[in-house]
């Protein structure tokens, strides 16, 4: 052996200078040699923490992407030791880059990187008098240069692993690899239910806002609500279809129908449902902040549809065209990233702290506004702005609702930097970080039911209503007709008679003398 050669040439009479101990690691026992030194290549102390670190690589030894990667962990993680040689004698840069050659493709299958632990860079070149390492036999039956997948396709994964599009192992929905049954119920009961009363509160906002109720206009108001009543009908497409029916049967989960459907719907309007977050506060800059006209507002709610359909569209493209629609572990949900750390990263989280900065910069931005802007008591007569109640109530959405939506982003983050950890059995998700970020992907949705908290919602939904019944008749108008009176004559008329028929009626006047006609005659004479 190898290894002897390098006791022999290091002399017999040097002076020890290295503590040595039995290797009592089973993964690395039987390799040649059962001596070994701490602290190990990869910063371990103590046997038992490398024997941790190792058991992290199970799932990669058992998928047997190369015959030597065995002996290069256990020559980096439980070195030869003799003490003869003060340093740890680990693997040669050729075994190292052997290794890395074939099994490299399947960390990236997982979505994780390469360990900076057995970067090739760090080990000696070739094996010599001033380094010594590990050569190790080439590989057999397999050509290092050759491309990974023909090498690999005689190993099978793990009884709890099933093969994804990218030659990896990946857990199956039905194995309890990260969480446990239990778990699983009880995280179903907590969506479902949460996703019941978004859609009854966000269907009922969305409409009263649309017949013009509620405490505030705003067209992004009505998008959000349409976008969380869609989120939660992709959640109870899920609930009803099942998890086995939902994409994870298969490593490929758009080959099933209804595992699309509810990933476009979540992921879509779930992104769209960010996007008009920041839209809305682009909207209350504009109309309270810069107390834009009402043309001015048109032209921005054109600009704002644009953008809040049109960026999270192509987002979705992309997962779509790069097919890297899974099923995650905990409720079986189609999303993107569920299997692969870079679509979490590229997908998911970039996005999302994208529409959270970009709403919080507009935020801040409306707040210096209204601070230099003197207080009104009404609006403008000549501009959009609105009254000061409904301007405050759009700030306080505007930022109430950034502490869901960074709670959202922040569990996203927590999923990408521990899942290597998690997939390895170094360590366990914890269940209430997922629970907080299904509650708050729902809670605007659910917390619509206070924007339609007024009054003017009782009477919009009155106003409907009543077109919307019977139609009663109304009453029929009676014309009515003079009452005619019988008016006794008087008696000292002329006549002693009344006509009623006569237009104009004699009547004696007794204050009044009798007026007289003087005529004169021929002769002169005056005839009464």
């Amino acid at each position: 052996m190898f290894w002897l050669f390098l006791v022999l040439v290091t002399g017999a009479t040097a002076e020890p200078l290295r503590t040595c101990e039995p290797i009592r690691i089973d993964l690395c026992s039987g390799l040649g040699y059962n001596m070994t030194g701490m602290p190990n290549l990869g910063g371990n102390d103590q046997q038992h923490e490398a024997d941790y670190t190792l058991k992290s690589f199970s799932p990669l030894i058992q998928y047997g992407c190369s015959s030597q990667l065995k002996l290069f962990l256990c020559s980096v993680y439980v070195p030869m030791c003799t003490e003869k040689v003060a340093n740890p004698i680990g693997p040669c840069r050729g075994l190292c880059e052997s290794v890395r050659s074939r099994c490299y493709p399947v960390l990236r299958g997982f979505g994780f990187p390469w360990p900076e632990a057995l970067n090739c860079s760090r080990f000696p070149v070739e094996n010599n008098h001033e380094h010594m390492c590990m050569e190790g036999p080439k590989d057999k039956g397999i050509d290092v240069t050759a491309s990974v997948d023909p090498a690999v396709q005689k190993f099978n994964c793990a009884p709890q692993f099933t093969r994804n599009e990218f030659g990896g192992c990946v857990p199956t929905c039905e194995a309890n690899s990260l969480f446990e049954e239990h778990e699983k119920r009880f995280a179903e009961v907590w969506v479902s239910l949460w996703a019941l009363i978004c859609f009854v509160t966000s269907f009922g906002s969305g409409l009263t806002l649309i017949i013009g109720g509620g405490r505030a206009r705003a067209p992004p108001l009505v998008s959000m609500a349409l976008c969380y009543c869609l989120i939660s009908i992709g959640w109870a497409l899920r609930m009803f279809s099942g998890r086995m029916t939902g994409g994870c049967q298969n490593g490929e989960g758009l080959d099933n129908v209804n595992c699309s459907f509810v990933f476009l719907l979540i992921y879509y309007f779930g992104m769209a449902s960010k996007a008009w977050w920041g839209c809305l506060c682009a909207w209350w800059v504009a109309r309270v902040g810069l107390q834009w006209t009402t043309e001015k507002m048109r032209s921005l709610e054109t600009i704002l549809h644009v953008c809040a359909w049109g960026f999270p569209a192509g987002q979705t493209v992309v997962a779509l065209v790069r097919r890297d629609v899974d099923a995650d572990d905990l409720t079986g949900t189609c999303y993107v990233g569920n299997k692969n750390s870079d679509t979490l990263l590229s997908l998911v989280l970039i996005p999302d702290i994208a529409y959270f900065a970009v709403g919080i910069i507009l935020l801040i931005f409306g707040c210096i506004c209204v601070i230099r802007r003197p207080a009104q008591s009404a609006a403008a007569p000549l501009t959009a702005a609105a009254p000061r109640k409904e301007s405050d109530f759009l700030g306080a959405i505007c930022t109430l609702y950034a502490i869901p939506t960074f709670c959202v982003m922040a569990t996203v983050y927590y999923e990408y930097n521990e899942r290597y950890l998690w997939v390895s059995g170094r360590a366990k998700p914890a269940l209430w970080a997922f629970l907080i970020r299904y509650l708050m992907s729902l809670f605007v949705g659910v917390s619509t039911v206070f924007w339609i908290w007024s009054f003017k919602t009782i009477t919009a939904w009155r106003s409907v209503l009543k077109k919307l019944g019977p139609k009663q008749q109304p009453p029929l108008k009676v014309p009515t007709l003079p009452v005619l009176r019988y008016v006794p004559p008087p008696q000292n008329s002329v006549s002693g008679t009344l006509s009623t028929g006569s237009r104009h009626s004699i009547r004696a006047h007794p204050h009044r003398k009798p007026r007289l006609h003087h005529l004169k005659g021929p002769g002169g004479e005056t005839i009464i």
